[in-house]
């Protein structure tokens, strides 16, 4: 019998207590201007930034993952210029994602033609050209060092 009736205390006294605690807590939201900032700034620093990482698309190859991890450094930066120390970087990716889709479906993305990356294979065929006259050049080197010691030794 005892039990419920302090089961029945507490229930009465958090019951009285919710409306106090509502209160409170709608003046400190109301009271923080921080979060209504970041609420009406992200959209249009999330936008800037995807249409710089368009931009840049223009005349180097990036893509995709890259670009967007770019887009939300961007972002970063921006807010914390403004004086905001602490940024949800989830939060700025979805921005980024939304920003890229209106942009998108607006047609604003697409004057921005893509660079495509070069082709790899004379790329890997020079580095590796240069590799082996590096190594004919040590090899060289290593023969006079030889004959040098065998000189001395004679």
């Amino acid at each position: 019998m005892e039990i419920n009736s302090i089961a029945d205390v507490i229930t009465a006294v958090a019951v009285a207590s919710l409306p106090i605690i509502i209160t409170y807590l709608s003046k400190w939201l109301k009271g923080n201007r921080t979060a209504e900032t970041i609420v009406s700034i992200l959209p249009i620093l999330a936008k800037d930034a995807v249409v710089a990482m368009q931009k840049l698309g223009v005349n180097e190859a990036i893509e995709g993952e890259a670009k967007k991890s770019h887009a939300v450094q961007i972002v970063m930066q921006a807010l914390a210029s403004l004086g905001f120390d602490y940024t949800d970087e989830t939060t700025l990716k979805n921005a980024i994602e939304s920003a890229y889709a209106q942009l998108k479906a607006d047609g604003t993305l697409d004057s921005y033609s893509q660079a495509k990356p070069t082709d790899d294979t004379q790329s890997k065929i020079a580095k590796a050209e240069a590799a082996l006259a590096s190594v004919k050049e040590q090899e060289v080197a290593a023969q006079k060092q030889l004959d040098a010691l065998k000189g001395a030794q004679n």
